[in-house]
């Protein structure tokens, strides 16, 4: 891994935290600017997620504003409470 790619890893991670969001089962990693987003996703006990797929729609559109990242492979499994 690039010194950058290990940067934008850490800027898509923060983001993903951001939203609040269980990440303890989430891997990410920024490979040639690529992000790739594998494992699991959930809401808190604080956090309900009405719409799985919006918030990964929300999710997406923030990494995709990150300057240096090209792409997104996103694996991720939403465990719905």
């Amino acid at each position: 891994m690039r010194a950058g790619d290990a940067s934008l890893t850490k800027k898509v991670k923060s983001e993903i935290i951001r939203r609040e969001l269980d990440t303890t089962r989430l891997e990410v990693r920024v490979i040639h600017g690529v992000a790739y987003l594998a494992g699991e996703l959930k809401g808190t006990r604080h956090t309900k997620i009405a719409d799985p797929k919006k918030e990964m729609e929300i999710i997406l559109n923030i990494i995709l504003r990150i300057p240096g990242i090209r792409g997104i492979d996103n694996r991720i499994k939403w465990i719905v409470l």
